[in-house]
């Protein structure tokens, strides 16, 4: 219960649905912080959730340097690739979980939601495999977030965190552009590193 608890911190963009949090704590700062934890060696972080992207190094001294962020397009998120799962009548975790059964991903040419969209249903009345169209989107997606981590500068190791980070093809395509492989968390969930940051500051404030 919430008397059990001695502190309680809140961050991310549910931070307002969380009436009883003692602190709101930017998003950031709890990446970092969960991050310095988990792997002192990371050197840029890969944020990509839902709705929106990020991506900052973080220095020798421990301190975030460059950071680049966009919640301006749906394209590149969760958001994008669940719309796209719809259209594909196939659930986003069935199609993630399946995607070796890909033998020939459908290129698409459009990165606006809207009209990535009506390319996918197009595909699907041409009867091209659906499991090839959603790993042409995962290729897009990946593609849209290289776009934004060229803003700076990419330093090994890499983690990559949020919820798209579960997805295995958004993964495996990620690595493939981008030449390496995905800093290891000790194993959390890089859908709450968020939350575990918020929870190690309010810790460190105790």
């Amino acid at each position: 219960s919430r008397g059990h608890l001695e502190r309680c911190y809140s961050t991310g963009y549910g931070k307002a649905a969380v009436p009883f949090a003692d602190e709101v704590v930017g998003n950031m700062l709890c990446l970092h912080r969960a991050v310095r934890e988990l792997n002192p060696g990371i050197r840029t972080v890969i944020d990509v959730g839902g709705t929106s992207f990020n991506a900052f190094n973080i220095g020798s001294d421990g301190k975030v340097s460059e950071t680049a962020v966009t919640d301006k397009c749906a394209a590149g998120t969760g958001k994008f690739i669940e719309i796209m799962a719809k259209a594909l009548e196939i659930p986003v975790e069935e199609l993630s979980r399946d995607y070796y059964a890909s033998n020939n991903p459908v290129l698409l040419t459009n990165q606006c939601v809207i009209l990535a969209e009506s390319e996918v249903i197009s595909h699907i009345n041409n009867g091209c495999d659906r499991y090839d169209i959603f790993a042409g989107v995962a290729s897009a997606v990946a593609s849209k977030i290289i776009g934004l981590v060229k803003r700076i500068d990419v330093n090994e190791e890499v983690a990559f965190i949020g919820g798209v980070a579960k997805n295995p093809i958004v993964v495996r395509e990620l690595e493939r552009k981008l030449r390496l492989k995905f800093a290891d968390l000790a194993g959390v969930d890089p859908q709450v590193i968020g939350a575990l940051g918020a929870a190690l500051i309010a810790g460190d404030e105790g």
